[in-house]
């Protein structure tokens, strides 16, 4: 299972230098209008002090959200813009990979059920994403299909099910393990 990563992929990663690694994903969050990210930062952590499954980090930058899925981070971020508004800035969700010996990428087991009429949609569209099947079952009415995937490729993947089903599929995401990315050759275009 190897990924390959385009050096100006990676010139946008995060590294995790030993803070929650269980959390592979975060989203930075800053106020429009206040100069202090960090006193808005503080402030929004006391907002979100009952926030399950996330890790809360007061910066100068804002707040940083993270989580093992994006559906773990939809909540805190609905919270914030219910209590912010249009005044709260959300970015975007980013890969946080591991830089020790290698570089290391989060990958993901995916499971997706599905009716049978969008299993052949469903299973091409998470191979793509270079997912490793690790099993499927097709009965008449439905199916199942079991994936290890780099998170970097699964970013978005809600709503991609979603448009595929009808949003009739369900899936369910959690942290795999991670695995070093190989980088590309030197002549090699890879996007």
């Amino acid at each position: 299972m190897s990924t390959t990563v385009s050096t100006a992929k990676l010139s946008r990663r995060r590294d995790i230098a030993g803070t929650a690694p269980e959390y592979p994903l975060e989203r930075v969050c800053s106020h429009r209008y206040e100069p202090f990210q960090l006193k808005f930062a503080r402030h929004a952590q006391q907002v979100l002090q009952e926030a399950k499954d996330v890790e809360l980090e007061a910066t100068h930058a804002g707040l940083v959200l993270r989580g093992e899925t994006e559906a773990a981070l939809e909540d805190p971020v609905g919270l914030l813009r219910d209590f912010y508004g249009s005044q709260v800035r959300v970015g975007l969700a980013t890969v946080r990979y591991h830089h020790g010996v290698t570089l290391e990428q989060p990958y993901m087991g995916v499971r997706v059920r599905c009716r049978a009429s969008d299993f052949d949609a469903v299973k091409a569209d998470l191979l793509a994403r270079e997912g490793a099947l690790a099993d499927s079952e097709l009965t008449r009415s439905s199916g199942v299909i079991r994936v290890i995937a780099p998170l970097a490729r699964l970013l978005g993947y809600s709503e991609s099910l979603a448009r595929l089903t009808g949003g009739s599929g369900r899936e369910v995401m959690w942290l795999s393990h991670y695995a070093p990315v190989e980088m590309p050759s030197p002549g090699d275009d890879a996007a």
